[in-house]
């Protein structure tokens, strides 16, 4: 089987899609991996002929660094950018269009890239999470830190790898942050509140095909909040709930996610909701708990 993996930078950048592992998953398996570089798709729109029939789908020719665009049998979405992700949704779109099967399509990526939207997802079907706020002043980001209650983490609204992400115990801290943010393009920012008691530890839970696959509890390193393994955060086994279970299914079902990192944090209050991943990590999951990740995303695609 020809096997698609769209990944969403040049070259260079492909590390942070586990390239290396589906390459090798697939192979094992006795499939051939294409890669397809976003940046490298166009798309050429035929106008229909006069007198055509409309509403037949749209059929354009695509080409792959100047090459037409071999036929695949599914393709892969991996995500990896930290634009704005209705900018990059069109390549995907495309495909689907043209008949290609993806995993991980958008506009269901789209919704997972920006935290604003994450966020106002979480309220709109109540999700369990942190108390946060949104705003673009740096004097309503204080207004609501202040309502919160100190210390509380600052978040841009793209970034992955724990870019973007501040720890602010008070407003001498907060002030300063919050006004570069607002200098430095103007977008809204997340005001969240601080778990103290889950010790800068949390959980990323990696669902496929809408069940758990595998989940590790990641603690960040000394003198930093972050437990992002690419941030030097490291990872263990953990045994899940039935209560983070269900919630981490739930969660990437409403984000209509096929793969997902649901990343949550154990508080005194029960499980809450930090964020949702469309271009989980899943190398150092491998390590911790022993399991082929990158082989069983590969046979779900080719299930698919």
């Amino acid at each position: 089987m020809h096997i698609g993996l769209l990944i969403f930078s040049d070259p260079s950048m492909e590390q942070f899609t586990g390239a290396d592992r589906f390459e090798a998953a697939a192979r094992e398996r006795g499939h051939q991996l294409v890669k397809i570089y976003e940046p490298y798709l166009s798309f050429e729109i035929s106008p229909l002929p006069e007198g055509g029939s409309r509403g037949v789908g749209v059929q354009p020719q695509i080409l792959h660094g100047g090459e037409p665009l071999p036929r695949l049998d599914v393709i892969i979405s991996r995500p990896n950018f930290i634009e704005e992700p209705t900018l990059r949704t069109y390549a995907s779109q495309m495909l689907t269009a043209a008949g290609y099967k993806i995993i991980n399509a958008s506009p269901s990526f789209a919704s997972a890239k920006n935290k604003i939207t994450q966020h106002m997802i979480f309220a709109e079907h109540n999700l369990p999470c942190p108390r946060w706020g949104v705003c673009r002043r740096p004097d309503d980001a204080l207004k609501i830190a202040q309502d919160i209650g100190f210390p509380v983490i600052l978040k841009v609204a793209f970034g992955t790898h724990g870019k973007g992400v501040f720890f602010t115990p008070d407003a001498q801290t907060l002030q300063p942050i919050a006004e570069y943010l607002a200098i430095r393009d103007g977008n809204p920012m997340i005001v969240e509140e601080y778990i103290q008691e889950a010790q800068n530890k949390d959980l990323r839970i990696f669902i496929l095909g809408g069940r758990v696959l595998a989940a590790m509890e990641r603690t960040a390193p000394t003198g930093d909040v972050r437990a992002n393994t690419s941030n030097g955060g490291t990872g263990s086994v953990t045994v899940l709930t039935q209560e983070e279970q269900d919630l981490a299914v739930h969660v990437a079902k409403i984000f209509d996610l096929e793969i997902a990192g649901v990343d949550i944090i154990r508080s005194a209050r029960g499980p809450l909701l930090l964020e949702v991943n469309a271009n989980p990590g899943f190398k150092e999951l491998e390590r911790v708990t022993g399991q082929d990740i990158a082989g069983a995303i590969i046979e779900f695609a080719v299930q698919k």
